[in-house]
Formats: structure tokens, sequence, C-alpha cells
């Protein structure tokens, strides 16, 4: 159980489906594979200790490209109850807005507005990750660290005789 919670735990920190790209004024071509919502976030380098706050006002429009069809993108501001990421490599995700991806295909994302976000940060468009599946994967990896180090602890004293 315990190594099913830390794959899931690190599929969360390292998706499978995540786009990297600058924000210059030029759209960014992606294939999304499984419908849902994903999230737009800015990723600020490591060790950058002032990082402003313009980032929040950057708009987006997707579109699916074989139709031109647009999507609804939803902002987020900001919001004390967001979510940030920070992977390995020490760069921090802080997600911006939303969209909801009606079905699998190619889809076109191009910040309206590309001054707002400095040149070194790139954005990113991962799945979302929804809260309550967050809090329970972390309370069940707690859980099973406990189950695996008493079973462990249970299995040396019952080799040593001790039990």
């Amino acid at each position: 159980m315990l190594i099913r919670c830390i794959s899931a735990l690190w599929k969360i920190i390292s998706p499978a489906v995540k786009y990297r790209f600058p924000a210059g004024s030029a759209p960014y071509r992606m294939n999304l594979p499984v419908a849902g919502r994903y999230v737009v976030s800015v990723v600020i380098p490591a060790m950058t200790f002032i990082t402003g706050v313009s980032y929040f006002s950057a708009r987006f429009a997707v579109t699916q490209h074989p139709s031109g069809a647009t999507l609804n993108y939803r902002s987020y501001g900001r919001s004390l109850f967001r979510t940030n990421r920070t992977d390995m490599s020490g760069k921090k995700s802080i997600p911006l807005g939303a969209f909801e991806c009606p079905a699998p295909g190619d889809f076109e994302i191009s910040c309206l507005n590309p001054e707002t976000i400095r040149e070194n940060f790139q954005l990113e468009v991962s799945p979302q990750v929804p809260g309550l599946y967050l809090v329970a994967l972390i309370l069940a990896t707690i859980l099973s660290s406990f189950m695996a180090i008493g079973g462990f602890v249970f299995c040396i004293l019952w080799l040593a005789g001790k039990l």
C-alpha cells in the first residue's frame, strides 16, 4: 500500500501529461490525451526570490485546433487557497487558471498579454489534481507508512523470538 501511495504522489509531482513553454505571443500547440480539467500555471525558476505578482493578470485563449472552437478559460486570481507545486529541481508552479477539455485532441493556447510574465518564466499545462484526492492520498500514505514500520518491527521481534 505504501508503494502505491508513493507512486501516486510521484505522479502528482511529475504528471505524465505536462507541457512547458515560454509565455510568448505565439500560440503553443499541445495534444491532450484525456478529457478533463487542465490547469495553466506559471513556472518560476529555482532560486528566484523576488517574483512579482503581475503574472496573476495574464489572460489566455485556448482553442481546439481542427475546429477552432474556443474553450472557456477561468482565471483563479490571487487566492489564498491555491496549491503551489515544487518539482525536484526547485522550480515552483503557481496555478493561474483552468479550462475544461471536452474531448481528447489537439489544442492551442496563447497568452493574450505576455508582457505580464517575465521572460525567464515559463507556462505549464497539466491535469488538475482535486484537493480531496490529495488529502486522502496523504492520509493513506501516513497510515500505510505506520503499517509498514509496525510490520517491520513485529517481524524483527518475531524472528528474534521475543513474541
